[in-house]
This record gives C-alpha cells, structure tokens and sequence, in this order.
C-alpha cells in the first residue's frame, strides 16, 4: 500500500480470449491515491482490492506529448490570461497554417486547431455556440463519430463492455425496460437485442426508451431497432420502443418512469452523452443532481461510458493542458489505424477540432463539450447513491499497443500512458 492509499495491490492472471498470448497478463500493482481525489470517501478505493490489466499499461511519468510546441501555446494561454494580448497575438498567429492536408504532422495539426480555438478569445468573439452534434455542418458530427470506430480500437471496446453489463442485467428480468441516453443512431442498442436473441435468459418483454436531443437521430434509431428486430424470426421477446426528444437534464422523474412504464426492472445506458449536460459556470452539483434521479429509477444496472479528461474546468490554462495531453495521445493512436489518410485527417481536424475549438474558444456559459476525469464521475456515482455492479466475466479484446485496467464497477482503456476512457457499471441498492 502506497503512503496515503487505502488500494492494496495484487498481482492476478486474467482470461483475455482473442489476445495474444505475449499480453495475456500484464503483472503490475498499481498504486491509486484515492484520499486525495476522493478525501471524503476514504473507503472507496476499498469496494475491490483486485484490479485486472490486460494489455500494455504504461506506468510512471512522461514528457508531455509534442512538448514543446504545447510550452509555446501554454505560455501564449498564461499571457492571454493576465490580458497581454499585444504579447500573445504573434505566438498564436505563428501556430496557424495556411493550409491543412494530410500531410500534416500531428504536432503542427494539433497546434494549430488549438490556436484557431484560442483566437476567438483574443478577438473577442467568443461563440454562442451549440450542441456540435446539432450543428449543420458539410459532413455531421455523428457521421464522422461512426467513422472513429474502425480508426480508434478503444472506442467501439468500451461500447462493448458496456453491452455485457446491461446484456447480464437483461437476461435475469422477464420485462425490461432500456433507457438510452443519448441514442444516436441505436446501433448499440441493436446490438444488444441480437445479443439478446441469441441468449434470452428470463427476458420476454423489452422496452426501450430512446432519449436524443436530435428528431432525425431518434427517427433513425426506431427505424434500425425495428429493422433488427424483423430480421430476428423467432426472438422470443416483444421490442417497443418510446422516443424523447430533448436533453436529458430537463427530463423530470416522473416523465421518465412514466415513458419507463411498468416492467420488472430498469436499465441505463448512457454513452459518450453525460458530458454534453449543461450547467452555469462553476456549478459543481448540476451533474451529480442529475444521477441522484437517474438513480431514483432504481437501475439494475447503470452503464456510463465517458473520456477520461479535464475539460469542466473553468481555468483555461487547465483545458489547454488536458486538451494537449488527451488529444495528442488520441492522434497518435489513429494514426496507428487501418484508416485512409483523408479519413484521418478528418478525424483529427473535423471530429476532434470541433471538440477542441469547443473546448477552447466557446463560451464558458455555452461549451457543450466538458469532459470529466473518470476520478470526477466515481465521486459523482457515490454521492448519488449508486454502488459498483459486482464484477463479470468480461471479454475484452484489444490490439497490443492499448491497454484495460479492470476494478469492481470500472474498466479504463487507454493507449501509451493516457487512459483515454472510462467505462462504469454502477446500480442502485434499491433495485429489485
């Protein structure tokens, strides 16, 4: 146990199918300092004394990535915050291109979206700004994320974790109803219902309730569901599907148990949506308010998928530094995809640009995009009321050069030495 902790360590083998075996275990303690994220939950990092790592987790510190081009725009951000503007002006001019191909090296690519991003603040035209998922753009935002999963390996495994979660919680009820937060297009949802035809347990009757913001995602995810399920002769459960438009923030309780309706359990999902949630300025409770009555539905199981990063700060300096580590991370891992050049760069300057000239160049009052660090959320979770799913037996499958670091409740993805993101299996005691 390290100084502080309260995690004993444990070294531990662990089945990994489809892996191969030169990374079947990883055997490495890991040291958590749970009193200082969490000092008022001194027991938390007790709820299991095991973790699993599969694939290569890198320990210990690094160099920041690209680091000195992120040394240049820190020192332009800290200049641009005691408003020397006259001082910043030439250092983020100088990290613009003419012109981006893709040709561009990651280190100039990142540098410059984060300049662009940082020039609304020095031009004072700080964006309204919107939901980008909302946005009109030459090609939409949930397009290009359809387009992430075959480029980033640890994107499409959190979704699947998440499935064996809510697949195990599914097969114990005879009806059932699925919150999906933030249901985009439904394929997650599709593919838990052929999971479910293929091994229905008790499960008869599934009601999914879809919540999206956007009428044409909500139009698209029915039409998938129903489609799947046409194709499924024999699936011996009914599917019905409720749609809700709007943010789920604004969704009161009763709203949503009513559109859940009467079945024998709950669950729900919600991934790569809690960080859009809105809130004022420096509003610490919005979020955890908000899965207080989520947790009211007495979820059996409760999924949430989110990045791991700090992007809810209201400190510039502090986004920037999140922005550069998290980001610069992420294009190196695409670039070690099977994706086309153009598809690449559209990854990095369409889906993620937009996140970071969100991130970075919208108002405070308006950026959509806050992302939290995965301590962030398990503090949350506890101070809602939700306790860790007991653990199951998790396929997971990743290339060698990323990694999974499984705990009771928690399996972290990452690549090199970030990990990139958190996925949750939490429940309320209540539940039946």
């Amino acid at each position: 146990m390290g100084p502080g902790g309260s995690v004993a360590s444990a070294e531990v083998r662990v089945r990994a199918r489809s892996i191969p075996r030169e990374r079947r275990v990883v055997l490495r303690p890991l040291y958590v300092p749970w009193d200082r994220f969490m000092p008022t939950l001194p027991r938390l990092g007790a709820v299991c004394d095991l973790e699993r790592h599969r694939g290569r987790a890198v320990g210990g510190d690094s160099d920041m990535i690209f680091e000195d081009r992120y040394k240049i725009i820190l020192s332009a951000c800290q200049d641009l915050r005691r408003h020397r503007e006259q001082l910043v002006g030439p250092v983020i001019a100088g990290q613009l291109l003419e012109e981006v191909d893709e040709d561009v090296p990651n280190e100039q690519l990142l540098s410059h979206i984060v300049a662009e991003a940082l020039l609304h603040r020095l031009d004072r035209r700080l964006l309204d700004g919107k939901n980008i998922y909302l946005q009109r753009f030459e090609v939409a935002q949930i397009d290009l994320f359809d387009l992430l999963r075959k480029a980033i390996p640890v994107l499409p495994q959190a979704y699947a974790i998440a499935n064996q979660y809510l697949v195990h919680a599914l097969r114990g009820l005879e009806s059932a109803a699925l919150l999906d937060i933030g249901i985009g297009k439904g394929a997650q949802v599709v593919t838990i219902i052929r999971e479910l035809a293929v091994d229905p347990g008790a499960l008869r009757r599934l009601r999914v309730v879809a919540l999206d913001p956007s009428a044409s995602s909500l139009a698209e995810a029915k039409a998938a569901i129903e489609a799947a399920v046409s194709l499924l002769p024999g699936v011996p459960f009914t599917v019905e599907v409720a749609q809700l438009r709007g943010l789920i923030e604004r969704w009161e309780p009763a709203a949503l148990q009513h559109n859940v309706g009467l079945v024998d359990g709950v669950v729900i999902n919600a991934a790569y949506a809690l960080h859009h949630t809105t809130h004022p300025p420096n509003d610490q409770q919005a979020r955890t308010d908000l899965l207080r009555r989520l947790a009211g539905l007495r979820p059996r199981v409760f999924t949430l998928v989110e990045p791991n990063a700090n992007h809810d700060t209201e400190l510039l300096t502090k986004r920037v530094h999140s922005c550069w580590q998290h980001f610069g991370a992420v294009f190196d891992l695409v670039d070690r995809s099977d994706a086309t050049p153009l598809e690449k760069l559209a990854i990095k300057d369409k889906f993620f640009g937009r996140e970071v000239r969100d991130i970075l160049g919208t108002s405070d009052t308006f950026r959509c995009e806050r992302h939290e660090p995965y301590e962030s959320w398990l503090l949350r979770l506890t101070k809602a009321g939700f306790k860790p799913t007991p653990a199951i037996a998790l396929d997971i499958a990743l290339p060698d050069y990323c990694w999974a670091i499984e705990r009771e409740g928690l399996v972290r993805l990452g690549y090199r030495d970030q990990a990139l993101i958190a996925v949750f299996a939490y429940r309320c005691p209540e539940a039946a």
